[in-house]
């Protein structure tokens, strides 16, 4: 009998050390987050794991942050933070607001950040991928769009000393790997069983602080099938993305680089009626984006302060207009003939480096 006692006293004591070892995480999110069922893939991961973790989520598609907390037909994210005794919770805006609408972001990621400390709830941010166009046979990340997005999540991070986690760096870290493997669906925006894969890694070792080297590849009644090669090549992008960012380090990297590049006005200097795309490349640096539209070819190049300017070239690379999108200033066309011819043994300084 007193045998008996002593394991079930043993029994009860690892239960109870179980539930008080479990923790709960939140998700608020839209599409980027339900497409593949991101929560259940996480919900997998744990369990194949044997990470104690349960994994709750609240979302509506392309809802923003700040639609989860201002509209009354989805407050039940809200509710379901305040009244969850979570651990963690998991933020995810819409696509496209950290890129072309920062402020917003911002001050969503604020709000959000005060209610979650307000119940004790540690939040993290799901900074995600950029969307993609089409060009020259491949898909590729509209890389712009990316330090845009990364940029406004690093900021909201610092400001709010919450963790991040880089899944839109590491969709950047395997483009730059595979460029003829791509993690979006056709649509250019959404991803593939591998995006949210890539996406679930990173987020799996954000929270648990596990490397994600280390995750099971056998996922029992996980949302998607990823092929156990296939599934650590993956877990390598994670891994590695992990290890190099941090939101400061990525705040000050960014910074430096925006030093390095030409102002809107060193730009505009530097058209003439003859200019090619060639000699624009010389001064800019590489394009983040080159496409091809029948005889006309298309060079985006980023300047100074997020301003966006690209080149519009015929097939021989000379630039008949140029559009130039400040967020301060708006968007100046140019049309090159109207301006005056170069003399070739005169050029700016700015196309002699």
């Amino acid at each position: 009998m007193p045998r008996l006692l002593l394991l079930l006293s043993l029994l009860i004591c690892a239960v109870t050390t179980h539930a008080a070892d479990e923790k709960k995480l939140l998700i608020i999110g839209n599409s980027y987050t339900f497409y593949n069922d991101l929560p259940e893939l996480l919900q997998a991961m744990a369990d194949a794991d044997g990470t104690p973790l349960t994994v709750d989520s609240y979302t509506a598609g392309a809802m923003s942050l700040r639609g989860f907390l201002d509209s009354p037909r989805h407050a039940e994210g809200r509710r379901k933070l305040e009244s969850g005794d979570y651990d963690y919770l998991l933020l995810q805006d819409q696509s496209q607001t950290p890129a072309y609408k920062p402020d917003e972001t911002l001050d969503s990621v604020k709000r959000w950040c005060d209610l979650a400390r307000l119940h004790k709830t540690k939040p993290i941010l799901f900074l995600t991928w950029a969307h993609a166009v089409r060009a020259e046979g491949k898909v590729k990340l509209l890389t712009a769009m990316q330090d845009d997005t990364s940029l406004t999540y690093c900021k909201a991070a610092v400001a709010n000393k919450a963790r991040v986690a880089p899944a839109g760096e590491a969709w950047r870290r395997w483009y730059a790997k595979h460029p003829g493997d791509p993690l979006h669906l056709p649509d250019m925006s959404h991803p593939t069983d591998e995006g949210s894969y890539l996406a679930a890694c990173v987020i799996y070792s954000t929270i648990t602080g596990k490397k994600a080297t280390g995750i099971p590849v056998r996922l029992k009644g996980a949302p998607v099938r990823i092929a156990p090669a296939r599934a650590r090549e993956l877990q390598k992008i994670a891994a590695a993305t992990l290890k190099a960012f941090t939101p400061a380090g990525y705040l000050k990297k960014h910074e430096e680089s925006n030093n390095k590049l030409l102002s809107a006005t060193e730009a505009r200097d530097l058209l003439t009626r003859d200019i090619t795309a060639t000699e624009l490349t010389e001064a800019l640096g590489k394009p983040t984006l080159v496409q091809k539209n029948g005889k006309q070819i298309t060079y985006q190049y980023r300047l100074r302060d997020n301003v966006e300017f690209v080149a519009y070239c015929n097939s021989r690379g000379k630039v008949l207009n140029v559009s130039i999108s400040d967020p301060a200033a708006g968007v100046s066309i140019i049309d090159l003939s109207e301006l005056k011819t170069t003399d070739r043994n005169k050029k700016s300084p700015n196309l002699q480096k």
